[in-house]
């Protein structure tokens, strides 16, 4: 299970899995990577603050998957 939310997300995304997640990167949608943080826990919270509005790709790294989701930036 695997959650990021909200979405549309303003400057806090909050992210859930039942398997530990090691990292969190963030794509622009030409492919280049804005955000990286590696997390090594089953929750985190992510300050998309500095992030200008848009769309954006998420990549959650976990133990046994890769998870990704698109991300609206308000």
């Amino acid at each position: 299970v695997f959650k990021a939310y909200p979405n549309p997300v303003k400057d806090i995304l909050k992210i859930e899995s039942s398997e530990e997640i090691t990292s969190i990167e963030i794509y622009n949608l030409i492919g280049q990577r804005v955000l990286f943080e590696k997390i090594n826990d089953m929750e985190t919270n992510i300050d998309l603050s500095t992030l200008s509005k848009s769309t954006y790709i998420l990549k959650a790294s976990c133990r046994d998957f890769i998870q990704t989701a698109k991300i609206i930036k308000e």
